[in-house]
């Protein structure tokens, strides 16, 4: 009986362990994102740490910081071609530090409702 409640709780403990260590919501979305658009970007939780640590944090010191920079940045931590480091930089924007985000602008003519 202790055999089997001791294999039980090492079970238990490995699936445990094996969950990813990403599993917030947020993560997981900017993941999805990832996997949508085709980017080899390599395991998971490096990609969420050069979001993080590349991206945010570049922007925390300096919100003026050009796009160009931010990808060249990314570039030089993934060795990722240009078009892959642009995509990923607006991803990483979009999930970690939306404040650095431009809202889509207006289209003319278009008026939410009820705010004529």
């Amino acid at each position: 009986m202790i055999r089997a409640v001791r294999a039980l709780a090492l079970v238990a403990l490995a699936i445990g362990l094996a969950a990813p260590a990403y599993a917030d919501g947020t993560d997981d979305a900017f993941i999805a994102n990832l996997n949508s658009s085709g980017i080899n970007y390599g395991p998971p939780d490096r990609a969420i740490q050069v979001a993080k640590t590349v991206v945010c944090a570049t922007l925390n010191d300096n919100p003026n910081t050009s796009n160009a920079d931010l990808i060249a940045k990314v570039t030089g931590a993934t060795s990722w071609a240009a078009n892959d480091a642009a995509y990923f930089t607006g991803a990483a924007i979009q999930a970690y530090c939306p404040q650095y985000g431009q809202p889509a602008p207006k289209k003319p003519g278009f008026h939410q409702a009820g705010t004529r």
